[in-house]
């Protein structure tokens, strides 16, 4: 008896000497540590819960399985990613994306639920990351209220919740800061292969998240410039180490190309020379679209909901981090190492200011308040990625330096900026709460802080991504598979997307994964016709009735069977007479 009620005693006194350790280690209090993992929960719970059918269930995600299940059958690394969708040229995403995501697939054999089930976790790091930048620059106010912003971030969950390969660019992008970050704030240039490893994760999800080599380069002569040759030298080191590793990870395509004049290259370089893809509006407009766009996107999740009434919500939104970081910029500047909290003692927290360059750090754990130096360096520095990423992005593509309601969604080409924003927001927050001399202007400025992440909590709360896709998700593709067998009966079947730059593979995936192989339409009995009324400006009965009398697979056929397998697609069932 007395083993079974010390039992749990001896358990929660080790979890807290536990905890304890890692507090002292890092610098954090235990606290502080509590309230990040119920946050951490909380996101789990946002994300995970009714995952089978939270996801949309369409054609990319079809193709997306079916590519991650010939890679699964031959056994062979993928040599692309995903095609990009281009009307001028053809090239892909990189294969990386399908690598991550293989293990899953293979153990839910192919059940696409373990694949969002991994996304879902591979979201969750976003959390944990933009706390411990924040954390770092601003304290434990920042840090915490960085984290509650991305936990409860409504894009970043609907991100979360289904399968499209720039699902990954967050994660991965997150990653690559959180490496640049400490590797010019602890001096451990090791740090620098990180960074290489999530910029390969984020760039090979979405051919626009290369922007973030810009950012990433400059910081790294910015490292390499720091401290004595013997440093600068290790910093040189690994900075090779992390630009081979980025390059391994296309070795597949490096040796495909080589091979074949280049041809993916090409059609990447015929797409951005393509007069099309450029805007037509002004610099001064680009600029400030994108601004509204990246910034207010992992905020709001504007423009993808309520395009036209939330337009001067963004648009506010944006300002607002603009006005409070140049606020933060300021306030970082002028505070002194004596303010309450801080210390400039290189047992607590690393100098990584420009001006202390020759004095690298040695100990990366952070003090309760930052010193002054990290809190004016990490400010600028977050300050400057986010302005190159707006003028790279506002600048060179259209589909972020416009503002306007499209038929397919663009945010993709932007959410590498997301964890920046995140952090962003959590310094203001953070600085608005820090302890003034006089004690009304610290509550005004604390009520401040949060309403002001309150309101951003709720609004995101009431813009979640529903809990059933509207297209039932996955079981509906499903369900719709298996009416289409029993309408075949056994017989060969043919499946036909009347609008081909869109597909059927959302219907072709789990078909061919309940082993049904399909026959060419003039090869087959029953011949199913996909009506996306959604692309097609005429109905489906006209549809239809143009496809088989244009094409001899038509033939004398009879329907027996027509249904809704979601909203906007139509399938139709004809069974051919010989």
């Amino acid at each position: 008896m007395r083993a079974v009620s010390t039992g749990p005693i001896r358990i929660v006194a080790a979890s807290r000497r536990g905890l304890a350790r890692l507090s002292g280690t890092l610098g954090v209090l235990p606290r502080e540590f509590l309230a990040l993992g119920g946050i951490v929960l909380v996101a789990a719970f946002m994300r995970l819960v009714n995952l089978p059918v939270r996801g949309g269930w369409d054609s990319d995600q079809g193709t997306e399985m079916l590519g991650l299940r010939s890679a699964l059958a031959s056994g062979r690394i993928p040599t692309f990613g995903p095609e990009a969708i281009s009307v001028t040229s053809s090239f892909h995403h990189g294969a990386l994306y399908y690598d991550l995501l293989l293990p899953a697939a293979w153990l839910g054999n192919g059940d696409p639920t373990w694949v969002v089930a991994e996304i879902a976790l591979l979201s969750l790091i976003v959390v944990p990351i933009v706390w411990w930048i924040a954390r770092c620059i601003g304290g434990a106010a920042a840090g915490l209220s960085a984290a509650l912003v991305a936990a409860t971030s409504a894009s970043l969950i609907s991100y979360a919740t289904f399968i499209w390969n720039p699902t990954l660019v967050e994660p991965g992008a997150a990653i690559a800061f959180l490496g640049a970050w400490q590797a010019v704030r602890s001096g451990r240039p090791f740090w620098w292969a990180v960074s290489a490893a999530g910029a390969a994760v984020a760039v090979q999800s979405h051919i626009a998240a290369a922007v973030i080599v810009l950012p990433l380069a400059v910081t790294f002569l910015i490292d390499l410039r720091r401290g004595p040759a013997a440093r600068r030298r290790k910093v040189a080191a690994w900075g090779l180490a992390g630009v081979a590793l980025f390059v391994v990870t296309y070795l597949p395509l490096i040796v495909y190309e080589l091979g074949h004049d280049f041809s993916d290259t090409r059609g990447m370089l015929a797409y951005f020379s393509d007069p099309n893809s450029a805007s037509s509006a002004a610099l001064p407009l680009r600029v400030l679209f994108a601004m509204i766009r990246i910034l207010a996107w992992p905020l709001t999740r504007w423009p993808i909901v309520e395009f036209k009434p939330a337009f001067s919500l963004a648009f506010l939104i944006a300002s607002a981090v603009i006005v409070g970081l140049v606020w933060r910029l300021g306030a970082a500047g002028r505070r002194a190492p004596q303010e309450e909290g801080a210390s400039d003692a290189p047992t607590s927290t690393p100098a990584v200011a420009p001006e202390l360059e020759r004095a690298p750090a040695t100990t990366p754990a952070p003090a309760t308040t930052p010193a002054p130096t990290v809190e004016r360096f990490g400010t600028r520095l977050i300050a400057f990625w986010l302005l190159l990423i707006i003028l790279a992005l506002g600048i060179g593509l259209h589909a972020v330096s416009e503002v306007q309601a499209e038929e397919l969604p663009t945010e993709q080409y932007h959410v590498v900026a997301d964890a920046l924003v995140f952090v962003a927001v959590g310094l203001i927050a953070g600085g608005l709460w820090r302890k003034l001399p006089r004690r009304w202007p610290t509550i005004a400025r604390r009520v401040t802080a949060v309403a002001a992440v309150a309101a951003l909590v709720t609004w995101n709360a009431g813009h979640l991504p529903a809990l059933t896709s509207p297209d039932g998700g996955w079981p509906a593709g499903q369900a719709a598979a298996t009416r289409l067998e029993r309408d075949a009966a056994s017989s060969p079947m043919a499946l036909v997307p009347l609008f081909e730059q869109k597909g059927s593979d959302a219907y072709l995936y789990p078909l061919t994964r309940d082993g049904l192989a399909l026959v060419a339409p003039d090869k087959a009995v029953t011949v199913v016709l996909l009506c996306d009324t959604y692309w097609l400006k005429v109905s489906c009965d006209t549809a239809d009735g143009e496809w088989l009398t244009a094409n001899p697979a038509g033939g004398v056929a009879t329907r027996i069977d027509r249904f809704t397998a979601a909203p906007n697609r139509i399938l139709t069932v004809y069974r051919r007479t010989p």
